[in-house]
């Protein structure tokens, strides 16, 4: 992270009050997006982009409505635990942030006419959480430079869609993508040692921004086909700088600006019907994550840049496939397997977000009750591949002492990370 001004942020924090859904927890995948939308995708990994069966589908791709009668609503909770270290050369740091933390979703949907269908999905398709122990990185970082302690950001999506039956094989659907920004910290400490201290700063405000999606469908019987896409969207953040007296002269306001640019989402799948018992999904997802390039905060009344953080990350992909076996007519067991590309290169890395290549490896069953009800159940284990960050500060794109920078000598260490994921959910059917 670079500073252009003497004063050193010790805290961003902008909230924007309660919402239905808390997202506070390191990113299952790439980044800090989260792909797990209810408990059916859990268990099969997120593949049901190309589902016309389940009506979990309509979470990953809203054209599924079309191929459902009547209508339905969905809701679930996922809990997550994860588990974050890192060894600087001096022992082993777990995060503090390696709490259990429950997160609910909501999928609806209504057939309308034969053709026309509508739907909501409630979700935190984003978010993450990492907090590490005052002096973890103590001994990497110059004195008097800003280490990064704990971070946080917490995005809740609702996304109305619309879908069209263009005949008995095809849908096509529509919809907006509303993010809600709950809430985005960066903490840090001073390293000790220099003359003089920088007052601790802490910012809140809140933000909103506006995406569209898009799916298609395609069922052929014991083939199907789907896509979906999200858009790009940039959410402004307005809020205000609480300093200690004396910090800012009094004819400066203490509102700060910041915008936060969330990439875009491509996922496309083939379901085949193997049997009458057996199916199985192939999906691909691309993210965009090179529109993350930077964030950047600044004073309102003068445009003075307070902090610019750099990510310079890359567009990356995910292989996803999900397999499901009716036991019986009520059961059906599912599995599934992802492997999911890290956007951060050596040269950019951040410990405020600890990011690596990763495994996913889910399971679970629905099984169906009497008078339309559902049951679903699922788990996850995510296998971040351990990565080692020995950077010479000679090659890096930014001094150490130019404060957080990402990619120098000050993120240095051998990382490890994983998280369990444990989910249930209920589905109401009705006619």
């Amino acid at each position: 992270m670079q500073h252009n001004k003497p004063l050193q942020l010790t805290k961003l924090a902008l909230s924007c009050g309660l919402a239905i859904l808390a997202m506070n927890q390191s990113a299952q995948a790439s980044g800090f997006a989260v792909p797990e939308l209810n408990i059916t995708g859990l268990a099969l990994s997120n593949a049901l982009v190309a589902n016309p069966d389940l009506q979990a589908a309509i979470s990953y791709n809203p054209a599924a409505m079309s191929f459902h009668e009547g209508s339905s609503i969905a809701i679930g909770t996922l809990l997550v635990i994860p588990d974050l270290s890192v060894d600087t050369g001096s022992g082993s740091v777990d995060s503090d942030a390696n709490d259990t933390v429950a997160i609910p979703s909501l999928t609806a949907h209504m057939k309308l006419t034969h053709a026309w269908s509508i739907g909501l999905s409630v979700n935190a398709p984003f978010g993450l959480e990492t907090e590490w122990p005052a002096g973890t990185f103590d001994s990497q970082y110059p004195p008097g430079s800003t280490i990064p302690t704990q971070s946080k950001l917490e995005i809740v999506a609702f996304s109305p869609s619309v879908a069209y039956k263009v005949n008995e094989n095809t849908s096509l659907s529509g919809g907006i993508d509303y993010y809600w920004m709950r809430e985005v910290i960066f903490n840090g400490d001073i390293n000790a040692g220099a003359p003089g201290s920088n007052p601790e700063a802490n910012l809140e405000g809140d933000g909103r921004g506006v995406g569209f999606n898009l799916g298609l469908m395609v069922d052929q019987g014991d083939w199907s086909f789907g896509g979906s896409y999200h858009s790009e969207a940039n959410i402004p953040i307005d809020g205000t700088v609480d300093l200690p007296a004396g910090a800012l002269p009094s004819f400066v306001t203490n509102n700060v600006h910041a915008e936060l640019k969330l990439p875009w989402r491509l996922q496309l799948g083939v379901r085949n019907q193997t049997t009458d018992k057996l199916a199985i999904e192939f999906d691909f997802t691309r993210t965009g994550w090179s529109s993350f390039d930077k964030l950047v905060v600044d004073q309102d009344q003068f445009g003075t840049n307070i902090v610019t953080s750099l990510n310079q990350w890359d567009d990356v992909n995910a292989y996803r496939i999900g397999i499901s076996y009716d036991f019986t007519q009520s059961t059906q067991l599912r599995v599934g397997y992802t492997f999911d590309e890290a956007p951060q290169d050596d040269s950019f890395y951040s410990p405020r977000i600890p990011d690596a290549d990763r495994q996913l490896f889910s399971l679970g069953l629905g099984h169906t009750l009497n008078n339309g009800w559902t049951i679903d159940a699922g788990y996850m284990y995510v296998k971040f591949d351990d990565r080692t960050l020995d950077i010479d500060p000679a090659f890096a794109h930014s001094a150490p002492n130019a404060g957080e920078a990402n990619g120098t000598s000050a993120v240095n260490g051998d990382y490890e990370s994983s998280v369990h994921l444990f989910g249930v959910g209920l589905t109401k059917k009705f006619k």
